[in-house]
């Protein structure tokens, strides 16, 4: 079936759950509907499935994930940082409207939302606090 290479094995967890519940709250409040650009928000909800799905469950993803899990929590606040700055020196030099990027960003937080309701009805259960 296909959804087996679109979520782990193991069913989402209540943190899981809340994130995608706090993705949902973020869209209302910062996409306005009359600067929304639809087609940026397709294109953050499709670009944000589809590397949560089968992109993050393939060997690559899983070796990625694995890797980001080992680095252990200083780790992982040094790269998110370091992405964080890549981001913010691009944005700084290349001039993209709000509009889009806040619209690509609740296409992304729809999709996480979207996801995490999939892999529930998939799995059938919640597993836990993580």
């Amino acid at each position: 079936m296909v959804l087996r290479r679109w979520f782990p094995e193991d069913p989402p967890t209540w943190t899981d759950v809340l994130i995608s519940l706090l993705a949902l709250v973020w869209v209302p409040i910062n996409v306005g509907y009359p600067q929304v650009k639809w087609g940026w928000l397709l294109f953050g909800f499709v670009i944000g499935l589809v590397l949560m799905g089968p992109i993050a469950n393939s060997p690559i993803g899983e070796r990625v994930g694995s890797w980001f899990r080992e680095i252990e929590f200083l780790g992982r606040v040094l790269s998110i940082l370091s992405f964080a700055v890549v981001v913010w020196v691009i944005a700084g030099r290349v001039s993209v409207p709000i509009e889009i990027v806040i619209s690509y960003a609740g296409g992304s937080m729809l999709s996480i939302f979207v996801y995490v309701l999939i892999h529930l009805l998939y799995s059938g259960e919640i597993s836990g606090w993580e």
